[in-house]
């Protein structure tokens, strides 16, 4: 894992997070008391990652403060900052500061994936890329029926038949060859989709995002539970 390096995907402005995101970047809003990103780096600091390119935009100093009090003995941490480009402009922004294997990660977004998994699933498929995928969750509570109309379960959020993508994306460098500046993160994954080299890493584990209040509160919660470790 030494030689993987950790694109983090951090220039978005997170309107959805107001009031959070008027005086931070999404990335450093707090969970328990402490950034998200930081949960992410310790995370995969844990797993054995200490290079770090930060793809910033959105209140990019705030990131810059923020890796300049993180940094730790044996890591290197760069950002890169390219305004209000899209994903893949900020990825191609940042393409020099890495060689070999990457795995892109979304700055707000923190999941307990088998990070040495995911490599040996990457390797074994001789992928191109791996990106990691978790089921699609329902927000809605499902009635079930007979034909009769007569109810006779009620299923509270259940997991549907589809997968998402949470990032935790494993690259090899020519995976950049199908970057096209102007587009977006659907677009790369199309055009590696269509090379036939593109895998999918299914992740049943914990997943914790922070697009709404609603879901940061929750993710809080579940934060004391399945991430206690890494607050140390």
């Amino acid at each position: 894992m030494s030689e993987l390096t950790a694109v983090l995907l951090c220039g978005g402005k997170g309107d959805r997070l107001k009031p959070f995101t008027d005086s931070l970047p999404k990335p450093l809003v707090p969970l328990n008391g402490r950034p998200l990103l930081l949960h992410l780096l310790s995370y995969l600091g844990e797993a054995g990652v200490s290079k770090f390119v930060f793809c910033v935009g959105y209140k990019a100093e705030a990131i810059r403060e923020f890796v300049s009090e993180n940094d730790r003995s044996g890591w290197e941490m760069t950002c890169v900052d390219s305004g209000d480009a899209s994903m893949t402009d900020r990825i191609i922004d940042a393409r020099e500061y890495f060689t070999g294997r990457v795995i892109i990660c979304y700055g707000d977004t923190i999941a307990n994936v088998d990070i040495d998994r995911l490599q040996h699933e990457h390797e074994r498929n001789h992928a191109l890329a791996t990106v990691t995928t978790y089921p699609l969750l329902s927000p809605f509570g499902i009635v079930e029926c007979d034909d009769s109309m007569r109810v006779h379960s009620f299923i509270e959020k259940p997991s549907l038949p589809y997968w998402i993508n949470i990032g935790f994306m494993m690259c090899e460098p020519e995976a950049f060859d199908f970057l096209s500046s102007g587009t977006d993160m659907p677009d790369f994954l199309s055009a590696l989709a269509r090379s036939g080299r593109l895998f999918t890493h299914q992740h049943s584990g914990k997943h914790l995002t922070v697009n709404t209040e609603k879901e940061r509160a929750v993710a809080e919660v579940e934060m004391i539970e399945f991430f206690t470790h890494l607050q140390g």
